[in-house]
């Protein structure tokens, strides 16, 4: 298991379980304590009880309810029985689809085992608050670490230099996934202070983390905004703006700007922000 204090001491105490194949990432905090994410790894609690005893384990905390994010839960309650915090929509989809194992998720609500999460609750014990991102499904949930600028995004923000992370990300209709609420979530993530990003799939971001969120903010309006091909660089400039960071405005400006000498919207835009291209 893979832990980060030496990156920056605030977060001591996390540790991560690489993903692989058909399966998440899954991360360990407070030393043991709690869990974001399970994925569907064999041997997850030998990893586990690297860092702690199984018996510590008292939360899981989902992002979603896609099977390679929760089907490594099936092996810890083997073990022990820690409490499921999921947003409400996650649980009604996974009912719905009766997937991944409903008679599972079943027992554990009547055992007063799941707890339905809400945007902005903060996570009793962990330092954590639940921010509500829906896009790739409708119940996807962040953990912000206010503290530590940290942020657990799920498949809501994956490293744009990971293979297939646009399939790993998109809208999964099925589960209530939309691009346009993808794009709403993007855009409040972006306004977070992120130092460190810590993706449902490939390697923790450090230091940089911010950058994967306007990367992936920017790839999404251009995949929604093909022409013109200056407009993904003006809505990127405009949202940089509205978040106080003039200078990387001004850098897309110039990008729109280079894709698109004479186009008036350009200008106009500059004119709106008060910002050269």
């Amino acid at each position: 298991m893979k832990t980060f204090e030496k990156e920056d001491p605030r977060l001591e105490g996390i540790g991560w379980v690489p993903d692989s194949g058909p399966c998440s990432g899954v991360y360990v905090l407070a030393r043991g304590r709690v869990l974001i994410d399970a994925g569907n790894m064999m041997g997850l609690v030998d990893h586990l009880e690297e860092m702690a005893p199984l018996d510590s384990l008292a939360h899981i905390l989902l992002t979603h309810t896609h099977f390679d994010h929760v089907g490594g839960m099936a092996e810890i309650y083997q073990r022990t029985a820690p409490d499921v915090f999921v947003h409400a929509v996650a649980r009604e989809y996974a009912r719905l689809l009766r997937s991944p194992f409903p008679e599972f998720f079943q027992a554990l609500e009547d055992a007063g085992k799941i707890h339905r999460v809400h945007d902005g609750q903060e996570i009793e014990g962990t330092g954590l608050k639940a921010l509500h991102a829906p896009g790739h499904t409708a119940g996807d949930l962040c953990f912000y670490h206010e503290e530590a600028q940290a942020l657990f995004s799920g498949d809501a923000v994956l490293p744009f230099r990971l293979r297939f992370s646009a399939i790993l990300s998109k809208p999964d209709d099925l589960c209530g996934g939309r691009l346009q609420d993808k794009v709403k979530s993007l855009r409040r993530l972006l306004g977070l202070p992120v130092k460190h990003l810590f993706p449902g799939h490939g390697e923790p971001v450090l230091h940089t983390g911010a950058n994967q969120i306007k990367i992936a903010l920017v790839t999404l309006y251009q995949t929604l905004y093909e022409n013109p091909p200056e407009k993904a660089w003006l809505l990127m400039a405009q949202d940089l703006a509205d978040i106080g960071q003039p200078e990387e405005a001004a850098e897309c400006l110039k990008k729109a700007r280079a894709l698109a000498p004479a186009s008036q919207d350009v200008a106009r835009v500059s004119e709106l922000l008060g910002l050269s291209a």
